[in-house]
């Protein structure tokens, strides 16, 4: 019984180490010092890489799974773990070709293909 325990707990440790994302910040865009919020804080849009290992064996075509995504968080932390988080599953774009125009209303996340995202600043001001 203690060997059929001992080989459960395996795999059920194996399929959470394989299927826990890890999320890597791929870029990090400053707010410019023009453009201020009502919080008066600094804030940052950070597109991080979101990858569980199981994605290597490419379950899925491209990168817009459960597993494998990119995703941009708004917010005043630049590491990218808490803020407002927006992920881009679009076809025709390379998500690391992010640029990010601040106004005073909120953020436009922009592509060279032509998506385009707002976001008010509502949506990421007054924060931790």
């Amino acid at each position: 019984m203690a060997v059929v325990l001992a080989l459960v707990c395996a795999v059920v440790a194996t399929a959470v180490v394989l299927w826990w994302p890890r999320t890597t910040v791929v870029r990090v865009i400053d707010q410019p010092p023009e453009v201020v919020y009502a919080d008066g804080s600094t804030h940052f849009a950070v597109l991080t890489h979101v990858r569980a290992p199981i994605a290597a064996i490419r379950l899925s075509q491209g990168t817009s799974s459960s597993v494998d995504h990119y995703a941009v968080v708004l917010g005043r932390d630049p590491g990218g773990s808490y803020g407002h988080r927006v992920r881009l599953d679009a076809t025709g774009m390379d998500p690391t070709d992010l640029t990010v125009e601040w106004t005073a209303d909120g953020a436009w996340l922009s592509y060279p293909s032509g998506h385009r995202v707002f976001v008010p600043a509502t949506h990421f001001t007054g924060g931790r």
